[in-house]
């Protein structure tokens, strides 16, 4: 059978034989993603063939979106690199029940007297297994490139240690040519662990920094026996100063080019060794021997080369120029980061920049030579104007392969311009695009039209104090000024209906109407209610009206004589004004009346008679004995008239001679019946003559 052939039924074979990461995504390579967890360490390892691998979990509520974004249901094996919460606490989130399901979980079968242990313990329960010296984990076994995790040494290595930093698990992870090691918190000194295991693990291509760069790790003796040529540091904000300038200058020291996770709280990165994603750090590996493995990043994208005898190098390096491509305007005297891609299949070792003022046709002008692949790179315009200019960029790789690319069309150099505009309400003087010669000054008058005062003046898009004036002094960049103008104006509002003294049913359908005007427009309306008079509470008909004068309103069932309704106006700049019934109106129940048969309720029925001259009957009934008043109202809600009594259930009639409550006569007009009761209240008009 042919070869491929072979692989792909041993693809297929193996993928049923292996308990599926129900979402992961198994690519053909091995798939290394160091998270991003702050100041921890965690790790997800998918193999080739879709396998999951989880080593440590970290200390941060950080871990568990990015362990759902990689699609992580399912984890064949677990393992704990040693008992601190920076490492394990996120276990028993991760993997509670109903979360991630896990085959095994490995560890040295040690003890710790830590909350975060004890949870890390109940949780694994009976999936807890205890790994030895020199243990190999296998996935994709069917695969004829399966993935091994070696156990190389633990717990000290024999030292008798009981440093629990020192106590860690050291694994090697490898897949054909290529190699990882995880040593969690290993140490080289206190006692000197790193320098008995390095020549146990061998040589790498990866090695997972220990103990987030601390000056204890990464000791010349460990790097020397595993020759990393990428280091891999999971660090986050930090009281230790993490990662230790010690530790950075032994790995830069040995060609170690370094990965971070985030930024630490320690030494600042060198552009050149040093990359920080502020995110993962994803290794993708071949097992061919030569090949072609990736680290990426948030900012970054790097390849490096397996062991083992690979063909010569022919290849050039791929570039590409980002900026400038064409088109840019660019001042003499500022400074603009060149950019670029470039890519090699083995790795690009130095880049030259030059630029060109006749369009491409040379380049006799040299930026810089022999800089660092970083992509970018600041460069103070010459004093050269023209409108063809181009820049070249060339990659170099270890072979003295060589790759150019250069702006894709033309590009200018010119004079700077501050751009000026003005929002409706206002103007600015001079306006529009002003070119301004580099060290002049510009000076700006703004002025608001009438009804309108300067709200907001903008300065290269950051607020400044309003003014009627601005000037840019010592010109050298573009620059934008914009003014608002704001509208200082409010609404005029006026209540037609119900304007007091009316009389609604409740349940029936009214009309509120308004008048609402403003100078620059009205925006929107709100309606409202009270039956409670003019100090509310407000209760709302309708809001964000645009162009009404009216609204329809079917009447609420809240019986009063102490209605009124409220129209607030809005403009656009959110000026408001409003508008209450010049009165208050009446709520009544339709039809309500006191009958004499069947079992008693709460009412009130009209006046008898109505309109009334010398006296008028009042009738109401009561559901249950009780306390019970009845007032006489003026259209202000003023109480004239009042009678209190403790009345039993049942119909009853009292008589008001339109005399108010001190004795003296009331005049003409339109009042209100009140019966105030435990049960609720009722309220009928009346209108008295004299």
């Amino acid at each position: 059978m042919p070869r491929a052939l072979l692989i792909l039924a041993a693809l297929a074979f193996s993928l049923g034989m292996v308990t599926p990461a129900d979402a992961v995504t198994p690519n053909g390579r091995l798939q290394i993603i160091h998270l991003n967890v702050g100041q921890g360490d965690a790790a997800v390892i998918i193999s080739p063939l879709g396998q999951v691998v989880m080593i440590d979990d970290g200390q941060s509520s950080l871990i568990t979106a990015q362990i759902q974004a990689l699609g992580v249901t399912h984890v064949d094996h677990h393992f704990a690199s040693h008992y601190h919460a920076d490492h394990i606490k996120y276990f028993s989130t991760i993997f509670a029940p109903g979360g991630v399901s896990l085959d095994y979980g490995w560890d040295r079968a040690g003890s710790y007297n830590t909350v975060t242990y004890t949870n890390y313990v109940n949780t694994l329960g009976s999936r807890r297994r205890t790994i030895v010296k020199n243990q190999v984990i296998t996935l994709d076994s069917l695969s004829a490139h399966p993935v091994t995790i070696t156990c190389v040494d633990l717990a000290g290595a024999g030292t008798g240690t009981s440093d629990e930093n020192a106590l860690s698990l050291v694994l090697k992870v490898s897949y054909g040519e290529f190699d990882e090691v995880f040593g969690g918190d290993l140490q080289g000194s206190s006692p000197d662990v790193e320098s008995i295991v390095g020549p146990e693990v061998g040589p790498v291509e990866v090695y997972k920094v220990h103990h987030h760069g601390s000056a204890t790790s990464s000791w010349p003796s460990w790097l020397t026996a595993t020759q990393p040529r990428i280091g891999l540091i999971s660090v986050g904000s930090n009281s230790y100063g993490h990662p230790r300038a010690e530790a950075l200058g032994n790995l830069h020291a040995a060609g170690v080019k370094t990965y971070w996770t985030q930024g630490g709280s320690g030494v600042a990165p060198d552009p050149f060794w040093d990359k920080v994603s502020n995110g993962q750090v994803v290794i993708s590996a071949t097992w061919e021997p030569g090949g072609v493995d990736t680290v990426r990043g948030t900012a970054f994208a790097d390849t490096f080369t397996n062991s083992g005898s690979a063909p010569p190098d022919t290849t050039p390096p791929q570039v590409a120029v980002v900026s400038p491509d064409g088109g840019e305007t660019w001042k003499a005297g500022s400074t603009h980061l060149i950019s670029w891609s470039a890519t090699d299949d083995v790795g690009v070792t130095s880049v030259d920049l030059a630029y060109s003022t006749d369009g491409g046709a040379t380049f006799p002008n040299a930026i810089a030579t022999g800089i660092a692949n970083s992509g970018s790179h600041a460069w103070q315009v010459p004093n050269t104007p023209t409108a063809d200019g181009r820049v070249r960029v060339t990659a170099h790789d270890a072979m003295g392969n060589a790759g150019a690319d250069s702006s894709h069309a033309d590009w200018t150099i010119d004079r700077w311009l501050i751009t000026a505009s003005a929002g409706a309400g206002g103007a600015i003087v001079p306006s529009g695009p002003v070119p301004v010669v580099e060290g002049a000054n510009q000076h700006f008058s703004i002025a608001a039209a009438d009804g309108y005062q300067v709200g907001a003046l903008t300065v290269d898009g950051s607020p400044v104090a309003p003014d009627t004036s601005y000037t840019f002094t010592n010109v050298l960049a573009d620059h934008s000024l914009d003014a608002a103008f704001l509208d200082v104006v409010s609404p005029a509002v006026a209540v037609v209906a119900p304007n007091g003294g009316e009389v609604w049913d409740e349940g029936s359908a009214q009309t509120i109407r308004w008048s609402a005007s403003d100078n620059a427009g009205v925006d929107s309306v709100t309606v409202e209610y009270s039956v409670s008079g003019p100090t509310g509470p407000w209760q709302l008909v309708a809001c964000g009206l645009a162009g009404a004068d009216s609204v329809a309103w079917t009447v609420p069932a809240q019986p009063t004589d102490s209605a009124l309704v409220r129209v607030t106006a809005w403009d656009h700049d959110l000026n408001t004004g409003s508008d209450v019934s010049d009165a208050l109106f009446h709520i009544g129940i339709p039809g309500a009346g006191v009958g004499e048969d069947g079992p008693a309720a709460l009412a009130l029925a009209r006046p008898r008679p109505n309109p009334s001259r010398g006296s008028t009957t009042l009738r109401f009934s009561l559901p249950r004995a009780g306390v019970v008043r009845l007032e006489i109202l003026d259209l202000l809600g003023r109480r004239l008239w009042q009678l209190e009594a403790e009345l039993e259930s049942g119909f009853h009639e009292w008589r008001w001679d339109g005399r108010r409550a001190g004795g003296g006569p009331t005049g003409s007009g339109l009042y209100f019946v009140r019966l105030v009761t435990p049960w609720g209240n009722r309220t009928e008009r009346l209108v008295w003559l004299r």
